[in-house]
């Protein structure tokens, strides 16, 4: 049994020596052509040379000139912090805010009725910022069926029995208020 080789084609043989001569040519050029410390700021192009490019301790203190960096090329805390600066002048006051926060709370009568309603009103010259409400005791037969705020001043709650209850309860309904300006 013979095996039979097939000579390569000229147009292989011609592209192979292309590119060998186009890599070894650039290869040669780059370790021959250019002399030891002629590459520099000049022709080197802006963003070119990059942390992944530079070797470890390739760049020491004595190789840094006095005044070249600035506060962009430390981090955070790096630098200690300079004096403190003159004290501008004082702005202008802000609006008021609240003042006489307080929760207030109303309670209907117990039994065992069905339904209930309760609201609760803030004080005279006082808004109402929020509220709530609560099943008085927790049974699983009795839910909120609405919370909510009846306008700038009270708060309303509508509970139901969801399922009949011979229990007593009530419904407490509780308002946030406060003076604000």
């Amino acid at each position: 049994m013979r095996i039979s080789v097939r000579r390569p084609s000229p147009a292989l043989v011609i592209s192979c020596i292309a590119l060998g001569v186009a890599l070894g040519g650039t290869s040669y050029a780059t370790v021959l052509a250019v002399p030891k410390n002629s590459v520099g700021p000049a022709q080197l192009k802006t963003s070119a040379v990059t942390t992944k490019k530079i070797a470890a301790n390739a760049v020491t203190t004595a190789k840094v000139l006095n005044g070249t960096l600035v506060k962009a090329d430390f981090k955070g805390g790096q630098l200690p912090a300079g004096p403190s600066g003159p004290v501008g002048p004082a702005g202008p006051a802000g609006p008021s805010g609240l003042s006489g926060l307080e929760r207030l709370d109303s309670t209907s009568a117990t039994d065992s009725t069905s339904s209930r309603t309760a609201a609760m009103a803030c004080p005279a010259g006082k808004r109402l910022l929020g509220g709530g409400a609560r099943v008085n005791p927790v049974l699983p037969q009795v839910a909120i069926a609405s919370s909510y705020p009846d306008n700038d001043n009270t708060y309303r709650a509508f509970a139901r029995e969801v399922s009949a209850t011979g229990s007593n309860w009530s419904l407490t309904v509780y308002a946030i208020c406060a003076v604000a300006s």
